[in-house]
């Protein structure tokens, strides 16, 4: 387990009001929420800087996989479920199946 550090920001009183309204509504407190908001909205932008590498071709349909930590098959249900045209080469074929291997 790696350390946690505290990192500080400043928001409006409106936004800590929704955030405490929400927290509440979730039985968690402030800080517990913010880091679990933080988490996700990391995790939304890794999917959408993966997939804009992958429609940009800059990476495979097996290392986007890999960096969002998922199979190839359930990969293959993202790009659907995004509207990605799935151009599969036989070169990227071979290369997936080696990482599989």
């Amino acid at each position: 387990m790696t350390a946690a550090i505290t990192v500080t920001t400043r928001v409006d009183e409106e936004v800590l009001q929704e955030l405490d309204s929400y927290s509440t509504a979730k039985q968690m407190d402030r800080a517990t929420y913010m880091r679990n908001l933080i988490i996700e909205g990391l995790t939304n932008e890794k999917k959408e800087q993966t997939l804009i590498q992958y429609r940009e071709r800059k990476i495979s349909l097996a290392k986007a996989a890999k960096i969002l930590e998922v199979d190839l098959v359930s990969m293959l249900d993202i790009i659907k479920q995004e509207g990605i045209h799935l151009d599969y080469t036989e070169e990227e074929l071979e290369e997936d199946l080696k990482g599989l291997r």
